[in-house]
């Protein structure tokens, strides 16, 4: 009976036979584990010796590559006597590839196969999360520290992580379909240890608490999900996470009778110092309950438009200095506000580069001094001539909308 080899490539690289195992640490040389994975990935072809020495060193890494590729493979040959005695690197006109006679699974093979597999389930939704569970139950985060790097593997490596999140949104569409809202969040779970960045994933475990009626946990993991795909990827709310807030915000946090008591304690703020920040769709309904006390008592009250102004021009060859900035100055204005507003004013990120503020029992005369220790403090903190900050001024009124450039005063 021929020998069975298993390669992993999803988590670490490793491969294990009946005989013995190789990683990463084992065999020790970064060059032997190029050249093992690419032959391993084209275990079905034999490789010229003009493409392996280009892989391993590159053009004009050796004075001999011929014969440092010889003495490559045999030290290569030597190493995976460890798995057995067999001769699992064969020669043949200038060529090498692995041993056709020694069978090789892969874990990314069986991966693909298995996401094909899905497809073929029919209508039948126990079959069907049958065969989503045995294709994700193959996939791991690659964490080889040697390979990630390599452009040819980490092409495969970014596809069948594609494939992967992929399978995942559509695991959570079944278990969604039959209720079974456990599950999601175990597949979900599972998902966001290879992917904490992955707006599906996110969305799901968000979903299975809002339709488990837990508008608590749904709440925690959606500013979870929020400050991870604005912090990391920069990136603001989809419409879809957008509704997603709304029906939480809607839903009944406790079906049963409650006592004062009980309302009283669960509205309270632990900390109620400094501007209240809260999401955009709050500041909505803030803003039109306070233009209503407005329209009754008769005073006049303020908000602000605040909008990052980067100097792309100056930047255009640099995108990823472009992005720095946009970084820094939302950070930076995030904090002036924090540090310089008072307790009783409403603040919120409104886009990626604008914040609105809105400015209770603040007169016009009030609202520019403001506005003027906003500007100050920022380009001080700043202290640069790439970003400015542009301040506009709308008087809080039932008879606008939210702010629009085209109204207001402009600082």
């Amino acid at each position: 009976m021929n020998q069975v080899v298993m390669v992993h490539f999803f988590g670490k690289f490793c491969l294990e036979s009946k005989n013995g195992r190789l990683d990463e640490e084992t065999i020790h040389s970064k060059k032997i584990i190029k050249l093992l994975a690419f032959l391993l990935l084209n275990h079905n072809r034999m490789i010229n010796a003009e493409e392996l020495g280009e892989l391993v060193w590159g053009n004009g890494g050796s004075s001999n590559p011929m014969g440092a590729l010889k003495n490559l493979i045999y030290r290569l040959r030597n190493t995976l006597k460890q798995l057995g005695p067999e001769e699992y690197i064969v020669s043949r006109s200038g060529t090498y590839g692995w041993n056709e006679k020694i069978e090789l699974h892969s874990d990314m093979e069986e991966f693909r196969y298995r996401a094909e597999q899905t497809r073929e389930a029919g209508n039948d939704t126990k079959l069907q999360i049958k065969k989503y569970e045995e294709a994700l139950s193959c996939y791991e985060k690659p964490c080889t520290c040697v390979l990630t790097s390599e452009s040819w593997l980490a092409v495969r490596f970014t596809y069948y992580h594609f494939v992967y999140i992929k399978l995942v949104n559509e695991l959570c569409e079944l278990y969604n379909s039959i209720h079974d809202y456990a599950a999601i969040q175990r597949v979900c779970g599972r998902a966001m240890a290879c992917d904490e960045l992955s707006e599906d994933v996110h969305y799901w475990m968000i979903r299975s608490w809002v339709e488990m009626g837990d508008a608590d946990d749904a709440l925690k993991q959606y500013e979870t999900a929020v400050e991870i795909l604005y912090e990391k990827l920069g990136i603001h709310r989809s419409d879809r996470m957008k509704e997603l807030y709304d029906e939480i915000l809607g839903m009944n946090i406790n079906s049963i009778e409650a006592t004062m008591d009980d309302i009283y304690e669960e509205i309270q703020e632990e900390d109620p110092n400094g501007v209240f920040f809260c999401e955009y769709t709050v500041f909505r309904e803030i803003y039109r309950l306070e233009a209503r006390r407005v329209l009754r008592s008769g005073n006049a009250e303020y908000m602000l438009l605040l909008t990052i102004k980067i100097n792309e021009r100056e930047l255009q060859e640099d995108p990823v200095r472009i992005q720095y900035y946009r970084k820094r100055s939302g950070t930076k204005l995030q904090k002036l506000l924090t540090r310089h507003l008072r307790m009783g004013d409403v603040a919120a990120r409104y886009s990626d580069e604008q914040y609105i503020v809105m400015l209770p029992y603040c007169d016009y005369e009030s609202s520019q001094k403001v506005i003027k220790r906003i500007l100050s403090n920022f380009k001080k903190d700043m202290d640069s001539d790439k970003v400015t900050l542009k301040a506009e001024t709308r008087e809080v009124s039932v008879n606008y909308e939210l702010p629009q450039e085209s109204r207001g005063g402009v600082i």
